[in-house]
Parts: C-alpha cells; sequence; structure tokens
C-alpha cells in the first residue's frame, strides 16, 4: 500500500471513464500531475460489483505482485512500479488497487507504453475499432508490428445442476493483428502469414525457422524470428 499511496500522490486524480465505473468519485480534483510537463496520467474511481456473481476474472496476470516499468511521452526515463498492477482486459486498462472498492486506472494519453513482467504494452490506433486500445506487442520491425488484444466474453450460468455451471463466467479471449504500413488487420498465427508479412525477406526467414525448429504458430518461438528477422 505504501507503493501505491506515493504512486497516487506523483500521478494525482484524474477522469477514467469506463464501464461499471462511478466517473463521479474522481470530483476529488487533481492532487498533482507527473512529469516535468504536468502530465497527468491516471485517476481513482470506484467500481460496483456485479449483482450476481461471476466466476474467472477479468484480469491478465494471475496477481498484482508484477515488476512494471511505465515510459511517459515526457521523461527519457522509465518509473518503476513494483507492483499493484494488472491488466483489466473487460475495461482494456491497467488497474492499481486502492482498496477493496476503488481502483485507480492509468490513463494512456500521456503514457508511451508500459512494461510488466517484461511484456510490452501500447496504446494502438485500431481501425477495425474505429478508436484507440492498448495492445500488447508482440513483435515491431521498421517494417511490420504484430499486435495482440484480449478482450472477455460472459458465459452465462445455468442452473440446471448436471451441468455445475449455476454462475456466469468470464471467458478472457485473444486475437493477433498485423500492423503494415496503412494496412491493420487481423493476423492468423500461422506460417504463410507471417511470411506475407516478412516480404521479400520471407524466403531466408523460412529457412532460419527450418533451422532452428522453430513454430510460427508458437508466440514464444515467433518472437525469435521476429529477432532474426530485425538483423536483416
Amino acid at each position: 500500500m505504501i507503493v501505491l499511496v506515493s504512486l497516487i500522490l506523483t500521478m494525482g486524480y484524474g477522469y477514467a471513464q469506463q464501464q461499471a465505473v462511478n466517473a463521479n468519485n474522481n470530483t476529488l480534483g487533481a492532487l498533482a500531475t507527473y512529469g516535468p510537463d504536468g502530465a497527468n496520467i491516471g485517476g481513482s474511481s470506484i467500481v460496483y460489483n456485479p449483482p450476481r456473481p461471476i466466476d474467472g476474472t477479468v484480469y491478465l496476470f494471475d496477481g498484482w505482485d508484477n515488476k512494471t516499468f511505465i515510459v511517459t511521452n515526457a521523461q527519457e526515463k522509465p518509473f518503476n512500479l513494483a507492483s499493484n498492477i494488472n491488466f483489466n482486459a473487460k475495461r482494456n486498462a491497467f488497474e492499481s488497487k486502492i482498496d477493496s472498492e476503488t481502483i485507480f486506472t492509468f490513463d494512456f494519453t500521456n503514457i508511451e507504453k508500459i512494461v510488466i513482467n517484461n511484456r510490452t504494452f501500447k496504446n494502438i490506433y485500431s481501425p477495425v475499432d474505429g478508436g484507440y486500445r492498448v495492445f500488447e506487442v508482440i513483435a515491431e520491425t521498421k517494417d511490420f508490428e504484430i499486435y495482440k488484444d484480449y478482450t472477455i466474453d460472459i458465459r452465462e450460468g445455468n442452473p440446471n445442476p448436471l451441468l455445475a455451471r449455476a454462475n456466469d463466467k468470464y471467458i478472457m479471449r485473444d486475437s493477433y493483428y498485423v500492423k503494415k504500413g496503412k494496412s491493420f488487420k487481423k493476423l492468423k498465427l500461422k506460417k504463410s502469414e507471417i511470411l506475407k508479412a516478412a516480404g521479400s525477406k520471407s524466403s531466408v526467414v523460412e529457412q532460419y525457422a527450418k533451422d532452428n525448429n522453430l513454430n510460427f504458430k508458437n508466440e514464444k518461438d515467433l518472437r525469435k524470428i521476429v529477432s532474426y528477422y530485425r538483423t536483416l
């Protein structure tokens, strides 16, 4: 909690309008701002529990003790948030807990990227969604980028005792996108689509993957393949 209190005092309260959030709680006003340009990067809100219990979770990481670096648009050096942060896939936002009913939501307006447990997240404009969303960065090269999107579905419960799922349940889904020039579209992790993104270097990339027994459908292997692509 000491880390979080320090975070609030340096970043202050701001406006955060999301589903299931009482934005009126933010009338507490700005306490402070972060960075030499006074860039506010988040705000607090009260979150209400759903009227009926829902199994599962909307959070990407198993716990809140996650090593995190936040790079703002105003700061050359990132600041470190050692714990108390998670990604809410339902709200498409990073959050820190203030107490059992209140959370701090990070606003990407003045944030360049958040690196959590060595995984990088950026706020990217998605023509598919018609607005900005927070994506995990899977690969970045001078020719193309690959992003991963997380969403939440709710599977409705059934009172039938034979089905053993009386409550609703959160189901986390993920999908991949490739950005190449002005093109931004969904991507399936398979060899043909990755090689298409690689363009004229596709044959060299394919041989590298073959020589090193790397699977284009495996995200960890894909990162290695793209890392090699950047050396070409």
